[in-house]
């Protein structure tokens, strides 16, 4: 079936603004903890708080703090306090948002569940690239450059899950197509949703996109940089796939500075890190 993508992708647009069309909803308990981390007089137990209301979070966040990943010695933590200092704030609220983001994975059409699975993977990819490149750089946050990766594509998830009735009946093709067209649009939209920060609205609006009007946010650099290297790395991706060059060529890593040594240094860690980070969520 040959559909005109750009009508589709009007008629997607029409639906939100109608109410016909529903964006995803973010776990009232991201977004507490959220505001928790950046409030300089609250701390573990305040998050702990908050995460005892979820047994699937509480129990989540217990598990990966007593993984060999974080596990000092023998001594493993019974107290959802000591386990959120063990992580720390900011690294659980990474977990809570990768954790979450299975949530909105629950579609019939395999096609789409399919292109779901695919973009979180892609995601976790480039969010733990872009938190060893930003430890390795020391220039931006490197919590918050996994955050950015975890949800620079999440307007795909924001369309497949808002319309799945009117995507089903497309072909595979098609709807990759109608996906690519609106993601970035809807990415920002369901971000400002979330009442997430300016800089995520930012990066998911605009990642990938090499233009005048392109933010200079180091932040957004440093996501599309680590997309780079994992699309170098071998990773096949749905959407946005960067063109073959010269990593030294490549404008945002320019624009971070990062050296040879530097990229060298991610090209061994990323497959390990990946791994690790997969099998701790999983």
């Amino acid at each position: 079936m040959s559909i005109n993508i750009s009508a589709f992708a009007e008629e997607v647009r029409q639906r939100f603004r109608k109410g016909e069309a529903k964006l995803p909803l973010l776990p009232k308990s991201v977004m507490e903890v959220q505001k928790i981390v950046n409030d300089k007089s609250k701390g573990a137990a305040d998050i702990a708080k908050v995460l005892s209301q979820s047994l699937t979070l509480s129990a989540t966040v217990l598990r990966i703090a007593n993984s060999a990943q974080f596990k000092r010695g023998t001594y493993e933590v019974r107290s959802l306090p000591v386990a959120i200092q063990r992580l720390g704030g900011r690294k659980t609220l990474q977990l809570m948002v990768a954790i979450s983001s299975k949530l909105h994975m629950n579609v019939k059409d395999a096609g789409l569940k399919e292109i779901l699975s695919k973009n979180r993977e892609h995601a976790l990819q480039v969010a733990v690239a872009a938190q060893h490149l930003a430890r390795l750089m020391n220039s931006v946050d490197p919590e918050e450059a996994f955050l950015a990766g975890m949800l620079h594509d999440i307007g795909v998830q924001a369309v497949v899950c808002a319309v799945p009735e009117l995507l089903a009946p497309l072909t595979y093709e098609n709807q990759l197509q109608v996906i690519q067209n609106l993601h970035r649009e809807m990415g920002g939209r369901l971000l400002n949703y979330w009442d997430m920060p300016d800089s995520f609205e930012t990066i998911a609006s605009h990642h990938g996109i090499e233009s005048d009007d392109r933010p200079r946010d180091k932040l957004i650099d440093f996501v599309d940089a680590a997309d780079f290297l994992v699309q170098a790395s071998g990773h096949k991706v749905l959407f946005d796939s960067i063109e073959p060059m010269p990593a030294s060529h490549f404008p945002p890593i320019q624009r971070i500075g990062a050296k040879e040594t530097h990229l060298a240094a991610i090209e061994i860690e990323l497959e390990d890190a990946i791994q690790e980070m997969a099998n701790t969520l999983a």
